[in-house]
């Protein structure tokens, strides 16, 4: 019998309230629930403690402390947490310092629907692996 999977859970970080809009619409299309929402890196470390999200879309730039460092606080919470970095810059260096802190995925601004459904996916074809 086919077990049937929940939907992923999931925390937005973003410090404009339009892209967690966006994101959050998007997740809908995607079949997955919202289950926080931060504005910044302290608030996203809160709500990551408390919700313990199956994934984490996570704003590089933000007032305070930054995407990277509140990867890197989220990283303590949990080690394997699934975090795919959202920015409106790709720069090569900024891909690679992400690499290093173990980024699961990157998605640049403006985000498209196609893009998001490739992480969700990438997300759920990995815990069905871990399941077998």
């Amino acid at each position: 019998m086919m077990r049937i999977k929940q939907e992923p859970k999931v925390l937005l970080v973003d410090d404009e309230s339009t892209m967690r809009e966006l994101l959050s619409n998007l997740m809908r299309q995607e079949k997955c629930q919202v289950v926080a929402k931060a504005k910044n890196g302290e608030e996203a470390v809160n709500m990551y403690r408390i919700h313990r999200p199956d994934i984490t879309f996570l704003d590089i730039n933000m007032p305070g402390m930054d995407g990277v460092e509140t990867l890197k606080k989220i990283r303590e919470i949990d080690e394997s947490a699934f975090v795919c970095m959202v920015s409106a810059d790709a720069f090569i260096e900024m891909v690679e310092k992400l690499m290093k802190v173990g980024v699961d995925g990157f998605v640049v601004k403006p985000i498209s629907q196609e893009r998001i459904h490739q992480v969700v996916e990438k997300y759920r074809k990995m815990v069905e692996s871990d399941d077998e």
